[in-house]
C-alpha cells in the first residue's frame, strides 16, 4: 500500500507506527528524493518509508513540524535501510541536522558480495530479485507540485525492496565472512565532517601544486571567499564564481576592479559587488613561507608501468576475495600509496591487512 501525506493531519497512522516501531525496535527502509542544482544545500523535497507491506510518501516540502522523521533517524533500536546512503544521509543532516543511526546501505553491502560498487538501486532489484522499475520519473524536478501519480509511484517503489535486499545482502555477508569488514567502512558514514563544509578547507577542492607561493595562498583564500559567499547566499559555489575563473584571478593578479571585470571573472550583474569583495581579499592575502599545495611531478613511464602492475595485483585480489574491486583502492590510492609510501586508506583498517600491505610491499619491490 502507497501513501502520500501532504497534510500535518496524514500524518497521525505514520507517527503511530513509528512510535510503535521505536518502542519495539524494528526496521523501515528510507529513501529521499531531493534537488541541489539552485542551492548550496541539497533541498530535501520528498521521503520514501517502508514500513513492511506499507510506503509512505511524505512531502516534507508541505510539512512545518519534521520532529517525526527527526525522531526516527536517531531512534537506536531502529535500522534505516537505504541503497547508496551517503547522499541521503547528507540531505538529512543538512535539513535536520542529525545524522541517521543505525543504517544498512544495501549497495556496499552488495559491493563487499561481489557486487559493483556503484550499482543503482534498478540494477540492483533487477539483479537480485528479477524486478524491473520504470525509470520515467529519473530526472524529475521533485521541487514542482502537484507531484503526479507516476511520480509517487516512482519514489515508493525506491524503498518496497530494500528490506528484502538487506536480507538478502546481510545473509552473504554472513556465509562469506565479510560482515565485520562491512561494519568497519560502514563506520565512516557516520563520522560528520563528511557531511560539512568547512570553508577554511575549501582549498582541498582545488589543484594548485604547479602554482608559486604567494599565488597558491591567493587561490586558497579566494576559495574560502567563495565558499563562504555561496554559503551566506545558499547558492551553489559555481554561481559565485568558476574554477577556471578563480585560477584567472590567481594567475592575473588584477588591481582593481575595472580589470578584474575586464577579465569577465564574474556575471554581469553580480561583477559589481564581487569584484569588489574578491579584489579585497587578495588585497588582505598574507602570504606565508610554506607552500600550501605539494608540487608533484608526473610519473615517469616506469612509474606509470609499477602502479599499472600494481592495479593487476588489486583486481587479482578482489577476484579472489569475491568483493568489488573499488572497495579495496582506485588508481589514484595506488599512486599515492606509490608515492608517499602511505595512505590512511590502503593503510589502516581492514585494507591494512587484506591488501594495503602487499601492494606496499609490491611497489617497493618493483621501483628498487
Amino acid at each position: 500500500m502507497n501513501t502520500l501525506i501532504e497534510h500535518e493531519a496524514q500524518l497521525e497512522q505514520l507517527s503511530s507506527e513509528l512510535e510503535n516501531l521505536i518502542t519495539h525496535s524494528g526496521v523501515v527502509g528510507v529513501d529521499t528524493e531531493f534537488l541541489r542544482e539552485k542551492t548550496y544545500s541539497a533541498k530535501l523535497c520528498l521521503v520514501q518509508i517502508a514500513i513492511g507491506e506499507r510506503q509512505y510518501c511524505v512531502d516534507v516540502l508541505a510539512l512545518e513540524n519534521l520532529d517525526w522523521l527527526r525522531n526516527l533517524m536517531t531512534a537506536t533500536n531502529v535500522l534505516k535501510i537505504f541503497h547508496a546512503a551517503r547522499q541521503d544521509i547528507e540531505v538529512i543532516y543538512q535539513t535536520l541536522g542529525v545524522i541517521p543511526t543505525p543504517i544498512y546501505d544495501t549497495q556496499l553491502a552488495a559491493a563487499f558480495c561481489g557486487g559493483d560498487l556503484q550499482q543503482g538501486y534498478g540494477g540492483m532489484v533487477d539483479e537480485r530479485l528479477n524486478v524491473q522499475l520504470a525509470k520515467s520519473q529519473s530526472r524529475t524536478d521533485w521541487s514542482r507540485r502537484p507531484l503526479s501519480g507516476e511520480q509517487i509511484k516512482y519514489a515508493a517503489e525506491d524503498v518496497i525492496y530494500l528490506e528484502r535486499l538487506h536480507d538478502l545482502t546481510l545473509e552473504q555477508l554472513k556465509e562469506n565472512g565479510r560482515l565485520q569488514w562491512y561494519q568497519n567502512e560502514l563506520e565512516s558514514y557516520y563520522e560528520l565532517d563528511k557531511y560539512q563544509t568547512d570553508p577554511q578547507k575549501a582549498w582541498q577542492r582545488l589543484s594548485g601544486g604547479n602554482l608559486k607561493i604567494k599565488k597558491q595562498y591567493l587561490l586558497q583564500a579566494l576559495a574560502e571567499w567563495r565558499e563562504v559567499t555561496a554559503q551566506e547566499r545558499d547558492i551553489p559555489r559555481t554561481w559565485v564564481v568558476r574554477d577556471d575563473k578563480l585560477y584567472d584571478l590567481v594567475h592575473h593578479e588584477p588591481d582593481n576592479v575595472n580589470n578584474i571585470q575586464d577579465l569577465g571573472i564574474f556575471g554581469r550583474k553580480s561583477s559589481a559587488y564581487l569584484a569588489p569583495q574578491a579584489l579585497s581579499v587578495m588585497k588582505e592575502v598574507k602570504v606565508g613561507e610554506d607552500r600550501i599545495w605539494r608540487q608533484v611531478a608526473a610519473l615517469t613511464k616506469k612509474e606509470k608501468s609499477i602502479c599499472s602492475a600494481a592495479m593487476g595485483e588489486l583486481k587479482a585480489v578482489a577476484e579472489q576475495l569475491g568483493i568489488a574491486q573499488g572497495l579495496l583502492a582506485t588508481r589514484k590510492d595506488i599512486e599515492s600509496l606509490f608515492r608517499y609510501r602511505q595512505s590512511k586508506k590502503l593503510l589502516r583498517g581492514w585494507r591494512l591487512h587484506v591488501i594495503g600491505q602487499k601492494l606496499l610491499d609490491f611497489i617497493k619491490a618493483c621501483d628498487s
